[in-house]
């Protein structure tokens, strides 16, 4: 089912996360993407080139979702229940069934689209299309490597005998991996209806922290997972990686030229997250591109001392 990214100012109905997670990223249409990739590009003119390599890659995925073909995950009631109790997530993030044959046909798609869109990755994806096709080389373990990226392992060994970086290995693997990541959170989300909303900073679906946050109409946090893009309410005070509510460990830094953004920071545990408030904003809300065109924001946090937790491209 098709339906449009959450346009801020529109009527809101009570939506789970299962249904938000869907309406901004399982559910667009390329289409949709397209659309959002064209007026964000008037916004910041200056984000053009990667607007247009990032819209490709989420239209690819797009495209590539309606494809997957994979096993639903199946958890036991005795399971789910000792979940529930201790506010656990569903599974972990190795335990996502991957569709190889569809996440290999994307990644070469991927690559061919930096070669052709991003140039400081135009090369790794030239090296990493021929490894893939076997091109006069030892074909790629795709296996091993979207084992090693879920699992959270050190993929230096993979990346060193295929002479692409540690970077952007894990960008192409992650990019390819995500319509399958995102099909597994899409079904495991029914599970989640009978379960409350934990609140809590990390995914309640795979256990990933957020890479974004943002306020809906009614002034509700909500997190995005930087893995499955499930979304999930939050509490809207504190540090959503620390759990802080010391008010002198808690700041935020914003522009008056972008009012719907903040970006806040924790002096405890040293991470910040960027947090867009819908309520402001006169247009589509697409979190993949909104993310990627604030980059900004992320450097300027760096430059003041804070980090991503876990920070490895997605």
């Amino acid at each position: 089912m098709n339906q449009a990214p959450y346009t801020p100012g529109q009527p809101e109905k009570k939506r789970t996360g299962t249904e938000l997670a869907r309406e901004l990223t399982y559910d667009v249409t390329q289409d949709q993407i397209s659309q959002a990739a064209e007026t964000l590009g008037k916004i910041r003119p200056a984000y053009a080139p990667l607007i247009e390599f990032y819209s490709q890659v989420f239209m690819a995925q797009a495209l590539s979702r309606s494809g997957i073909n994979q096993e639903p995950i199946i958890i036991d009631p005795a399971v789910l229940e000792l979940k529930r109790e201790n506010e656990m997530p569903l599974i972990s993030p190795d335990q996502f069934n991957i569709d190889p044959a569809s996440a290999e046909t994307l990644m070469d798609k991927i690559c061919r689209l930096a070669v052709a869109h991003a140039p400081q990755l135009a090369q790794a994806g030239e090296d990493l299309a021929g490894l893939l096709s076997g091109n006069g080389k030892e074909k790629l373990d795709l296996d091993a490597l979207f084992s090693a990226l879920l699992d959270s392992r050190d993929i230096t060994g993979i990346a060193d005998q295929s002479g692409i970086s540690v970077e952007a290995l894990g960008f192409f693997g992650f990019s390819a991996m995500a319509p399958s990541i995102q099909a597994n959170a899409a079904q495991l989300g029914t599970y989640l209806k009978e379960m409350p909303e934990m609140g809590k900073g990390y995914c309640p679906v795979c256990g990933s922290q957020p890479d974004l946050s943002f306020l809906d109409d009614s002034g509700k946090r909500r997190a995005c997972c930087s893995l499955c893009s499930h979304i999930w309410e939050t509490r809207r005070m504190g540090c959503m990686f620390c759990d802080s509510t010391d008010r002198e460990d808690q700041h935020y830094f914003f522009s008056d030229e972008e009012p719907e953004f903040r970006v806040y920071c924790c002096d405890r545990c040293g991470h910040y997250l960027k947090t867009v408030d819908t309520r402001q904003m006169g247009r589509r809300f697409f979190p993949r591109l909104e993310q990627v065109t604030t980059l900004h924001l992320d450097i300027q946090a760096k430059e003041k001392g804070y980090e991503k937790p876990g920070e490895i491209s997605r």
